[in-house]
């Protein structure tokens, strides 16, 4: 496929103006939504795994967003840049100060050719102007521009009583991992709700966990006495 810088230059302006004060109704959190919320939070924590094989941690600001990507940017001369590179993977995670918190990992693009690259600069430097002290006039080209277009991850909201959360996925569906089930094992006993911290749990045939409020402590599978919840 085609990388149309263009079109994603245009939609840079969409993903600004988030205001992390207001509280989201859960209708509003999809992928396009976290993206801008990662956006507006801006230094945010990004994992690589370095030539050892060791897992690696910085502070990268996310430079821009669209509905279905997030960019940032590395100078060729950090190894966060080689590591990347190598991988083509990255793992993030930003948490505001009342304990709201949006993770994504994917598979990390690097759009190809000098033209394209100085393109995407300017106009993240143009976004984002204090960019300008760090590296001014042609200086600014040592950066790289990167974006996350394939993944999964999640919005998580700790200071809400019960939890909620929410997955998201770019480029497909949400994944189930992580979550649990009951299954038909059930035998309607009660003790998986009477245990459960966030009471997400309802009766049912079998009994249903709420996934939009589970903490996924796991509390509930191990006070189960039929084995009926399991981990996906």
């Amino acid at each position: 496929m085609t990388y149309c810088v263009d079109s994603d230059i245009a939609a840079f302006e969409k993903g600004e103006g988030l205001d992390l004060k207001a509280m989201p109704q859960s209708g509003e959190v999809d992928a396009a939504w976290c993206l801008r919320f990662l956006r507006a939070i801006r230094d945010v924590a990004f994992a690589t795994v370095d030539a050892d094989g060791l897992p690696s941690v910085r502070i990268i600001d996310v430079m821009a967003v669209t509905d279905k990507r997030l960019y940032f940017l590395a100078p060729r001369g950090k190894e966060f840049h080689a590591e990347v590179m190598r991988e083509q993977f990255v793992a993030l995670v930003g948490q505001t100060s009342d304990f709201r918190t949006c993770r994504l990992r994917g598979i990390v693009a690097h759009p190809e050719g000098e033209a394209v690259q100085h393109a995407l600069v300017d106009a993240i430097f143009e976004l984002n102007p204090s960019m300008n002290l760090l590296y001014s006039g042609e200086n600014r080209y040592i950066c790289d521009v990167f974006y996350v277009e394939e993944g999964e991850g999640e919005y998580f909201d700790l200071g809400q009583s019960p939890v909620f959360r929410k997955p998201f996925r770019i480029g497909g569906e949400p994944d189930a991992r992580g979550t649990f089930l009951i299954i038909d094992a059930c035998i309607g006993c009660g003790v998986c709700a009477a245990a459960c911290p966030e009471q997400c749990i309802t009766e049912g045939d079998p009994y249903v966990i709420d996934q939009s409020h589970c903490l996924r402590c796991g509390i509930c599978q191990e006070a189960c006495p039929a084995r009926a919840i399991v981990k996906q």
